[in-house]
């Protein structure tokens, strides 16, 4: 009998099971695909390996204009398999280094008590049970299909397609149904490799989720790049003909019909939680996702949920951190990571960044907040690299003046928000965020700028 079964090989059940391996526990992994999950195969990697040629391409143009004529898709392919292939093997040697068992299979619970069992269904059909003390669900998530007429052609792509073969093939125009990160970072992507680009976003703005100054600024990034943004508006039905896709959208009480070769449907993820439990079990849920306590324990005792599964933050550093959390509370210890302070990170150019709390989220919580805004307009390492026009906004305490949040439109913004989400978490109050002295040309130089100006009178 193991001590820990951990269901799913994605960032969060692969990290979790080397971490408990590390503290003792006798641990099995299943895994019913490969391991790295979602993440390295179809989502976080692919796409930045996508972002990567793509902007290489593009910053070529300046010195070689013919760069984008000669520009391989099949090649970025290559690239980007061979990278996820190298990153796998590695995750392979980590569960081996461990001495985490690792099975290949389809996980299903079959018991609501302890000792839990677990049956593994491989491809081949054949099965086997094991058991252990503790289990931790970390089954992901999955491409939605939107209910609307249409949207389950196979030809209509998800970001799973656009990240193998079909992404590759020489189309020359995209519809992007959804505006969050997936659509808008896909839409960086073939802006910059020449496609015409579509977006189609049912809220008022790009990247709702996000702040407001967010949000406008990747708008007006994307149309400088000749993407076509239609906010506001609804999908009614798609339809294919030999030639290309038809979209029928409403905006303003009006029809319109949008044509592409290719149509993306970048409209969310759902929980994968299909034949995970036995019919006689039943978690709570929470519409789709699995409940979970402040210790990510569903209902079932001993039955922990992290990660995609459980709905709380769709990223894969957000389920590493819970993974290593479940398993400092099933041993008693204090977890190593805070798993609350989650910074959000969206791969376009300039890279978008968030952490804490908004100006908005702040003002409805009625805390009294300072803002020190730095456009990046004058940033030295900003114009070498030929970003245009970018900022780093810092929330501060008025009162205390300690850091709660910061939200970043700029280069290398998913670096920079590491120090900010130190800061933040180490209580830092603006005069402390002065103290280091911050190299020269970097895009950091910025945050000294945002905090001076912040006035607190």
């Amino acid at each position: 009998m193991f001590d820990l079964i951990v269901i799913g090989g994605g960032p969060g059940g692969y990290a979790a099971a080397e971490y408990a391996a590390h503290q003792g526990m006798q641990v099995a992994l299943v895994e019913r695909n490969r391991l790295g999950g979602t993440c390295l195969h179809r989502g976080c990697v692919p796409t930045k390996a996508y972002l990567h040629a793509a902007e290489t391409v593009h910053a070529a143009t300046a010195f070689a204009p013919d760069a984008l004529a000669r520009f391989d898709r099949s090649a970025m392919l290559l690239h980007k398999d061979s990278l996820v292939e190298k990153l796998a093997g590695g995750i392979g040697m980590l569960m081996k280094t461990a001495k985490v068992t690792v099975i290949n299979g389809h996980g299903k619970l079959l018991d609501s008590t302890s000792p839990f069992a677990v049956q593994m269904n491989a491809e081949d059909g054949a099965a086997q049970t094991i058991t252990a003390k503790q289990v931790l669900v970390a089954t992901g998530s999955k491409p939605a299909r939107l209910p609307v007429k249409g949207c389950d052609d196979p030809a209509v792509l998800t970001s799973d397609e656009l990240l193998s073969a079909p992404g590759a093939e020489d189309f020359t125009s995209l519809l992007i149904i959804g505006g969050g990160v997936i659509g808008v970072e896909m839409a960086c992507v073939y802006a910059r490799l020449g496609v015409t680009v579509t977006i189609v976003e049912a809220e008022a703005r790009l990247l709702p989720m996000m702040d407001i100054d967010l949000g406008r600024s990747i708008e007006a990034q994307l149309k400088s790049m000749g993407v076509v943004i239609h906010t506001g508006a609804m999908l009614q039905h798609i339809t294919k003909d030999d030639a290309a896709f038809s979209a029928a959208v409403e905006k303003n009480a009006a029809l319109m019909t949008l044509q592409a070769e290719r149509v993306l449907l970048a409209t969310g993820r759902m929980p994968v939680t299909d034949g995970l439990f036995a019919q006689t079990i039943e978690p709570q849920m929470n519409r789709r996702y699995i409940a979970v306590d402040a210790h990510y324990q569903t209902s079932i005792p001993g039955v922990y949920a992290i990660g995609d599964v459980n709905g709380i933050w769709q990223l894969a550093h957000a389920a590493h951190a819970q993974g290593i959390a479940a398993v400092s509370h099933m041993l008693g210890v204090p977890s190593p990571m805070d798993a609350s302070l989650v910074p959000s990170c969206v791969y376009t150019q300039p890279e978008i960044a968030s952490i804490g709390l908004t100006q908005t989220q702040a003002v409805e919580q009625s805390i009294p907040v300072t803002i020190g805004k730095a456009l990046t307009t004058q940033n030295a390492r900003n114009l070498i690299e030929g970003l245009g026009r970018g900022f780093i906004k810092l929330v501060f305490h008025q009162q205390t003046r300690k850091l709660l949040g910061a939200q970043l439109f700029c280069g290398r913004a998913t670096d920079l928000v590491g120090e900010l989400t130190l800061a933040i978490q180490s209580g830092l109050t603006a005069q402390q965020l002065l103290l280091p002295l911050r190299a020269h040309p970097t895009f950091e130089e910025s945050i000294t700028d945002a905090v001076l100006a912040a006035k607190f009178g």
